[in-house]
């Protein structure tokens, strides 16, 4: 009977609040350099008086590759890191899950195929409305390959396992971040509106991949705990890294007109604040991570 109620607020849930189910398309009316694309305030070089003499149109060409690449890396994180993640639950290969918890695994997976959708048709709206080419676009993440570099030390038999404590840790990451930037209320409506409908499934998600961690956690071996204990640490510190030589805005800040000289002046005035920020972010972040852990049960550990 229990079960019974479980599955029917489950479903009835999904079926009431997942964005895929009822939200129209977010179409770009318009794009003009009047218009903030992306925020402004994760853009430090955008603070430096020679990115300022390029005005209007070199600030936005910049967060308009700024916002390039976060779409692709939530696309990234969602196709090649969440539904994966996703799959190998629904076909048994992270053991100890019922069909509820399998059923739950499908909304996710439609969730997060809709989302990058979502993205991709964004940075195809914006590129016809702009004229402005993505300078990169990213085939991984960071998320990505810390995982792929712990799951390459690990057997075969773990990497699903690990994958799931990735996963769980990198949605809340993620929840977070797209709520902060969704708060932004200098930006283009249509981002906000991005940034919230996306929010809206994320938070979801991010409690069910807690929940799985609270059920999975005490059916793993004492020996595999202690080894993905021993591992956590330096995972996070890999996860949560930064590019510290800025490749990114090397390339952006050349390819908005600035010669080479004065690329390597906006960086080193400019690094000071990145590193600050960086860094408190990055301490705030694992603060917040930590707790997770520990409402998981996996710092008793």
């Amino acid at each position: 009977m229990k079960n019974d109620m479980q599955f029917e607020k489950i479903t009835n849930n999904w079926y009431k609040r997942a964005t895929v189910r009822y939200t129209p398309r977010i179409k770009i009316p318009s794009y003009s350099s009047d218009e903030l694309i992306f925020p402004i305030e994760r853009s430090t070089i955008c603070e430096h008086p020679l990115v300022k003499g390029l005005g209007k149109d070199g600030i936005s060409y910049i967060l308009t590759q700024s916002a390039y690449q976060f779409l692709y890396g939530v696309g990234l994180l969602e196709t090649k890191f969440v539904i994966i993640c996703c799959l190998e639950l629904l076909h048994d290969r992270i053991e100890g899950f019922d069909n509820i918890d399998k059923l739950q695994a499908l909304t996710v997976l439609i969730d997060e195929g809709y989302h990058a959708y979502v993205a991709l048709d964004y940075i195809t709206q914006m590129e016809n409305h702009s004229n402005i080419k993505p300078l990169l676009v990213p085939e991984t993440n960071r998320n990505l390959d810390a995982t792929k570099r712990v799951q390459d030390k690990l057997t075969k038999g773990l990497h699903a396992d690990f994958l799931l404590l990735a996963v769980t840790l990198a949605e809340n990451t993620l929840t977070n971040e797209l709520a902060t930037i969704g708060r932004e209320s200098d930006l283009t409506k249509t981002f906000i509106q991005l940034m919230k409908d996306h929010v809206l499934d994320e938070g979801r998600h991010s409690s069910y991949f807690v929940s799985l961690m609270k059920k999975r956690w005490p059916q793993l071996p004492t020996d595999i705990q202690k080894l993905f204990c021993d591992i956590l640490p330096e995972f996070l510190d890999d996860f949560l890294s930064v590019d510290m030589g800025r490749k990114f805005e090397h390339e952006v800040l050349s390819s908005a007109g600035l010669s080479q000289k004065q690329v390597e002046k906006v960086i080193e005035e400019t690094n000071e604040k990145f590193v600050k920020n960086k860094f408190d972010e990055i301490k705030k972040t694992k603060e917040r991570l930590y707790r997770l852990l520990k409402v998981m049960g996996i710092m008793n550990t």
